[in-house]
């Protein structure tokens, strides 16, 4: 399982606070935290109103003197995207593209040219994207484009795009369906999602998360933007990925016990 660590994000307040003063040593904190609880990529959003093309490529550079983990460039503005890519160090992804008319124009030029990973969320100017079948038509879509600008399917992360229990029950149950029959849409794509979605609006909302996550594994999952300080659900992912058959002699189990990883009393 690929983990996305998702913190790093100006809808937070307190991050938002940071970027806005270019508070580097908090930035950073947040950066080696969700590194250090097993982060494989960080989110990177700077998403402040008429300061992001100046904010992006600074984050970027903040996070980059303390680690060279893989960065993904989380952004509508294609200015903004355009500002920090160049600047980044390893192989970026970028979060994201849709497949409305006007977002294809502004992103996919940028993934072609930097050669980028990218997630690709499934909405669409003219499919409401509710059901699985929805889901996948636009995913369809979306991925053909892709890969007919030359994006390679292996580069591309479909997001069938989680919606809240909260408000259409159905919600959880038809983004599963879209996922597990994802693959066969769309042949060597990986898939991601944005797992707290699920939850919103909801009490108690890490305990959805952390079961909605091991049911998205099952389906096939293969990558999840997350809060990786989340112990129990860092946990949980790694006792699944032994249970499905994901780790060979159960080794990352064993290695993860060992550190005390598994330990969720402290």
């Amino acid at each position: 399982m690929l983990i996305i660590g998702e913190l790093i994000n100006c809808t937070r307040k307190r991050i938002a606070g940071a970027v806005e003063k270019k508070d580097v040593g908090y930035i950073q904190k947040v950066a080696q935290d969700q590194i250090a609880s097993g982060a494989d990529i960080l989110d990177v959003n700077a998403g402040i109103a008429g300061m992001e093309v100046e904010l992006l490529p600074w984050l970027v550079e903040t996070i980059q003197a303390v680690t060279d983990v893989q960065l993904c460039i989380d952004s509508a503005d294609g200015e903004a995207i355009a500002a920090a890519l160049p600047v980044c160090k390893k192989k970026p992804m970028i979060n994201s593209i849709t497949d409305e008319a006007k977002i294809v124009d502004i992103i996919l030029p940028l993934v072609v040219e930097n050669k980028t990973q990218v997630i690709a969320l499934c909405t669409s100017d003219e499919v409401s994207g509710e059901t699985a079948d929805d889901r996948l038509q636009i995913a369809s879509s979306l991925v053909g484009k892709l890969t007919d600008a030359g994006v390679p399917p292996e580069d591309i992360y479909v997001d069938p795009c989680v919606y809240p229990i909260s408000t259409n029950v159905n919600s959880g149950i038809e983004f599963l369906h879209a996922l597990e029959q994802m693959k066969d849409c769309c042949e060597g794509v990986h898939t991601v999602c944005g797992l707290s979605n699920i939850s919103f609006g909801l009490p108690t909302r890490k305990i959805l998360n952390q079961v909605f996550m091991i049911m998205a594994m099952v389906k096939g999952l293969d990558a999840a933007l997350l809060d990786p300080r989340d112990k129990r659900m860092m946990a949980d992912i790694i006792a699944a990925e032994a249970l499905l058959g994901q780790d060979d002699f159960c080794m990352n189990y064993i290695q993860a016990y060992r550190k005390g990883i598994l330990n969720l009393e402290d």
